[in-house]
């Protein structure tokens, strides 16, 4: 008997500790790291960074920015993409935060063939919810569901990813976005403060 109350401690202790002491997700960082895009059927690389910081215990600024590129046959195509915002989160359970953002969004794209460039810059707005939750002490998953709306063109993004942290401050991380005919994959390492 006594053998089967130690068994199911130890279990116990495997599956439940984790979360039980598991932190909320942190909202001070800086990230940086590949990305890869899927656009129409072409496939471009490049590179992403962002950031968050918390200004006090709810409201954060969040900023990204990405490009991804490709030459093929003379031919160069770029895209870039600024993101800024202000955000709120809330803490709906101890290791879990609900949280919404609304964004600045600005894409630009550049093509050049032959020695003729030409470029689009378009500007426009974005209203995100999402999820942020640390499973264990180093694993963290996040969610999130985005409209976007520019020039008048709207779509709705969704984004998931997870990250596991080497340490307090150091973790790694992949993450999925899909918005229309765009698809983005990230692999990026982050250092949280």
């Amino acid at each position: 008997m006594k053998m089967n109350k130690v068994t199911l401690l130890l279990l116990s202790s495997v599956f439940v500790t984790p979360a039980a002491f598991a932190e909320t997700p942190n909202f001070n960082y800086v990230s940086g790291g590949y990305l890869n895009a899927d656009l129409d059927g072409d496939d471009l690389n490049g590179w992403t960074l962002d950031g968050s910081k918390l200004l006090g215990d709810n409201f954060f600024v969040s900023g990204q920015y990405k490009t991804v590129g490709d030459s093929e046959d003379g031919l160069d195509v770029d895209l870039n993409w600024l993101s800024a915002g202000v955000g709120y989160r809330t803490a709906i359970s101890e290791s879990t935060d609900f949280y919404g953002l609304v964004t600045y969004e600005n894409i630009e794209t550049e093509v050049s063939f032959s020695g003729t460039d030409l470029s689009d810059d378009e500007n426009g707005y974005g209203l995100s919810v999402g999820v942020r939750s640390m499973l264990t002490d180093s694993i963290e998953i996040d969610g999130r569901l985005s409209y976007i709306d520019i020039a008048d063109d709207s779509e709705t993004a969704i984004t998931l990813g997870a990250r596991y942290y080497v340490n307090t401050n150091f973790s790694v991380g992949t993450s999925y976005t899909t918005i229309d005919d765009l698809d983005y994959i990230s692999l990026t390492a982050r250092y949280s403060f």
